[in-house]
């Protein structure tokens, strides 16, 4: 299942590549595609502003691809207000490219990483890329890492559940909203748990 239903629409899970830069391979695909760019925003990095485009497949369905430079990954997805099958029709394209990581790969560069700042990368990354209903393999790694004694690493976890969107991380994120020893830790977990209630993530 590459799609779960949001407020407001639909959207797919994030196919997360191996390489930073893959705007040229993601324009090619639109262009191929006939979709219509609707947004070519360059980086910005001294104002924070990532690359960022978007692109119109039909009315009501869209696919953005972006860049983060600060876990070293890029990713696409779609989202639409019509329906569920127009979402994943659209990102076939994606979820059959060689070049998007998989979900074994994502485990694996969690187990491979070993300084504390590219283990909390791999963590977020894995977060991004995760599948659209809950995987013990990723819960088990994210919430050992939420709660580890670095915290690159646990920023790194808290992210990948914040980016994962499932209810199961609800409660290691109130736990690390109200007890981790880092100020901004602890806002990163609570603003997880906002955006999870703004989006609809259901409460265990």
């Amino acid at each position: 299942m590459n799609v779960i239903e949001r407020s407001g629409g639909f959207r797919s899970r994030r196919f997360v590549f191996q390489s930073l830069h893959m705007t040229d391979e993601v324009q090619a695909i639109a262009a191929a595609a006939g979709w219509k760019t609707t947004l070519n925003q360059p980086a910005a990095p001294s104002k924070g502003r990532p690359l960022l485009m978007k692109w119109e497949v039909f009315s009501g369905l869209t696919v953005l691809y972006t860049e983060k430079d600060a876990i070293n990954t890029s990713f696409a997805m779609a989202a639409s207000s019509l329906g569920a099958a127009e979402v994943a029709g659209c990102v076939a394209v994606f979820a059959a490219h060689p070049q998007v990581t998989t979900f074994d790969e994502l485990i694996g560069g969690c187990d491979a990483a070993a300084a504390p700042d590219s283990k909390g990368a791999a963590l977020a990354r894995s977060g991004l890329g995760a599948p659209i209903e809950a995987d013990e393999r990723f819960v088990e790694r994210l919430e050992a890492g939420a709660f580890a004694d670095e915290a690159a690493i646990r920023e790194g976890a808290l992210w990948g559940m914040a980016y994962a969107e499932w209810p199961v991380f609800r409660r290691p994120l109130n736990r690390a909203a109200r007890n981790d020893p880092d100020e901004f830790l602890r806002k990163v977990a609570a603003s997880a748990l906002g955006a999870f209630d703004r989006i609809g993530v259901a409460r265990r």
